[in-house]
């Protein structure tokens, strides 16, 4: 029957969006209401049929409840972002499950929702087009054989319609029939109690004080979220507030902030020692994600990104590569590689899933090119538009900014010249380290040394080197060049280490210049305290730099040598930083030093502060006639540090790094913190001729690679 011929039908008023029977099961739009048969069906070839509404026409249950909206606060285990409760995520059979995986002991949102929506708009078709980031939705990419079926529908002569299933065309529903079954409904449900039991009994759901939940995180929001805007700063304010953040993200971000907090903060969070807060932070939100607890897919994107900056042991499975790669998995499940190609419910969501997409994009080539290991995204099979300042920019001010800060002016242009020195990065990595390449094409060299150059040309005056003057925007600038040296360092890294003629040498030493002003930059972050807040990828350009500065260092002498010594224990400065917050693994830098002929390692040791017990060791040691001078300082060795000689990589995870002692600046093994004895007076490297020993760069090459 047609809306017309319904004799209950008001003529002086539209009826809500109806579908034909064909448009509806296949999810696209139809203007069934303004002509039959519809156009899609016209195209198709198909006869256009209109269901009969069953609205009203079956018995009710007695229900005493009252029907307005509840009051009751949000579950803890729902969604930051909760999507919209429209005609297309509501419909009773497609949203058994998702209403399931979200009801716990207190009534979840989308449970309370279906109280208070209007009669009869559960049951309602579905709208005309289907966001991402539905739940009942499935992306399937061009070689799909559904995509031939659905390109066949779009042969119509007509427009509109056409171009909606233009965006449509590679999401497709959830069959309702697969989602009805009501033994599954009851299994999950026992299922959730028993996972709700366990989380509780095991602190999951347990947090710090809420002062030291607030300076958590205002550390994340003050030194990460510029860097990594994956979240949306209201809305995690909002549902903060209200009590109903996801605890999932909330585990993630604690772990973030309490990493990258300052140690005056740390010292006021309770916890002794960062490290184990930490794991503390990282296990229950690992738990959370292991029991398949959070269902909101892109809570569950972001707190997989978060936890990828673990850095777990050498032999540790769950590393930076493995929630990196669980979270590339689910954002090209849901289709985030082919965000062209899709339409969103609000330009909102679009911008959140782009700075998600690319932050993915950032941190998988800068972690596959530090390790030497392949990038799981191809530009190839990409389709994004590149980052824009208008996807960063904040139209909103948080109500309580001094928690979750303000965005500032430097803030908006980072993340995007970010991304672009990724997209170098990932054609520096895919032509010039391919393990099947012959030769290295050189007009290729120059193309990208000139789109490195433009890139620096370009940039915005408030990211240019010296036009910064907060620490804000020292540290973003800082972030940023490094990036651009590195990527210099990585270009001609190959003609610096072997260097054919005297033109090779001289561009090789483009990539001594990138490693120097990498150097630089460290220092002045280093003179500011900023150092020990930076992501992960300033451990791979410290690292790179010096190694560079080491090799050098091998090959001159006099004046160029001391410098060279001296910035490369700049570099070390900047590791030791680091190993405040990221747990810079004494494997590596004990691997260092191992490749390093005698000479080269005393060379570029370090002195801290002197103690006793390991003051006296080096004294029993020199007696023993295995020592050096008994002089010289020795540093300053925490008693509870273990050696690497009696570590076990398949100990326990608070086990496989250094722990960390309040009162001191580093903790780490004696087997390679002894090398690090840094003084002010240059006369032993003055007055000690150069080693006759070789200096390794095959080894050092193979260092390179690490983190």
């Amino acid at each position: 029957m047609t809306p017309e011929a319904d004799p209950g039908h008001r003529q002086g008023r539209i009826r809500a969006r109806q579908a034909c029977l064909h448009c509806n099961r296949r999810r696209i739009r139809c203007n069934v209401l303004e002509k039959r048969p519809c156009e899609n069906c016209v195209a198709m070839n198909v006869p256009c049929e209109v269901g009969v509404s069953k609205r009203g026409k079956y018995p009710r249950k007695k229900n005493n409840s009252k029907t307005h909206r509840p009051t009751t606060p949000r579950s803890a285990s729902h969604p930051i972002s909760p999507p919209v409760l429209t005609d297309s995520t509501v419909s009773s059979a497609s949203r058994t499950e998702e209403s399931l995986l979200t009801e716990s002991n207190v009534s979840s949102t989308s449970l309370q929702a279906k109280h208070w929506l209007p009669h009869g708009l559960v049951n309602g078709p579905r709208a005309p087009w289907i966001s991402p980031g539905d739940s009942t939705c499935v992306f399937l990419g061009e070689s799909s054989p559904l995509t031939c079926v659905i390109d066949e529908g779009r042969r119509s002569p007509h427009k509109g319609s056409s171009n909606v299933m233009q965006k449509t065309r590679l999401h497709y529903p959830i069959p309702e029939r697969l989602e009805t079954n009501s033994a599954r409904v009851e299994e999950l449900r026992a299922h959730k109690a028993k996972l709700e039991t366990q989380l509780q009994a095991d602190g999951a759901f347990s947090y710090p004080p809420t002062e030291t939940l607030e300076t958590l995180l205002r550390a994340y929001f003050t030194w990460f979220h510029p860097c990594f805007p994956i979240l949306d700063r209201t809305t995690v304010q909002q549902s903060y507030a209200e009590g109903n953040i996801s605890p999932l993200l909330l585990q993630a971000m604690l772990f973030i902030g309490v990493s990258l907090c300052t140690d005056a903060e740390f010292a006021r969070t309770g916890f002794e020692i960062r490290y184990r807060a930490k794991f503390l932070f990282y296990s229950r939100a690992k738990a959370i994600y292991d029991a398949g607890w959070e269902s909101n897919k892109t809570v569950k994107l972001q707190s997989l990104f978060l936890l990828s900056y673990w850095r777990g042991g050498p032999s540790e499975e769950q590393d930076t590569r493995f929630w990196l790669g669980v979270a590339i998995s689910l954002a090209q499940k849901r289709g985030m590689h082919m965000m062209s190609k899709l339409s969103f419910g609000s330009p909102r969501e679009e911008k959140l899933w782009k700075r998600i997409w690319w932050a993915l994009y950032i941190r998988d080539q800068q972690s596959a090119s530090a390790l030497g290991l392949p990038a799981r995204i191809r530009d190839e099979d990409c389709d994004v538009v590149m980052l824009d300042t208008s996807d960063i920019r904040e139209d909103e001010i948080v109500e309580n900014p001094d928690v979750f800060g303000t965005q500032n002016v430097e803030d908006v242009p980072y993340p995007v010249e970010m991304a672009r020195l990724a997209r170098i990065l990932r054609t520096i990595v895919s032509t010039q380290y391919l393990p099947i390449q012959a030769s290295v094409d050189t007009s290729l060299r120059q193309e990208l040394q000139q789109q490195l150059s433009e890139w620096e040309s370009n940039i915005p005056s408030v990211l240019k080197l010296g036009n910064t003057a907060s620490p804000r925007a020292i540290f973003l600038t800082g972030l940023l060049h490094t990036t651009h040296n590195y990527l210099y360092v990585l270009l001609y890294r190959s003609l610096f280490l072997h260097p054919s003629n005297s033109a090779m040498d001289e561009l090789g030493q483009i990539a001594l210049n990138a490693a120097t002003k990498t150097t630089r930059i460290i220092e002045d972050m280093l003179s500011h305290n900023l150092v020990q807040h930076g992501v992960t990828h300033l451990i791979t350009h410290s690292f790179s730099a010096l190694c560079i500065h080491t090799i050098h260092c091998r090959r001159t002498t006099g004046t160029a040598r001391k410098l060279a010594e001296h910035r490369a224990r700049l570099c070390l400065l900047g590791l030791q930083e680091l190993q405040k917050t990221w747990d810079l693994e004494n494997w590596v830098l004990d691997l260092f030093f191992r490749c390093l002929d005698d000479c080269t390692a005393r060379t570029l040791r370090l002195t801290d502060n002197v103690n006793p017990t390991a003051h006296s060791q080096a004294t029993k040691t020199h007696e023993n006639g295995e020592g050096e001078d008994h002089n010289q300082q020795g540093p300053c060795i925490p008693n509870n540090t273990m050696t690497p000689n009696t570590h076990d990589p398949t100990l326990a995870p608070d086990l496989q790094t250094s722990p960390y002692v309040p009162a001191e600046d580093l903790a780490a093994p004696t087997d390679w913190y002894g090398l690090f004895n840094f003084t002010d007076d240059f006369a032993d490297v003055l007055g000690t001729p150069q080693s006759q020993e070789s200096l390794n760069v095959q080894n050092l090459q193979f260092l390179y690679r690490f983190l």
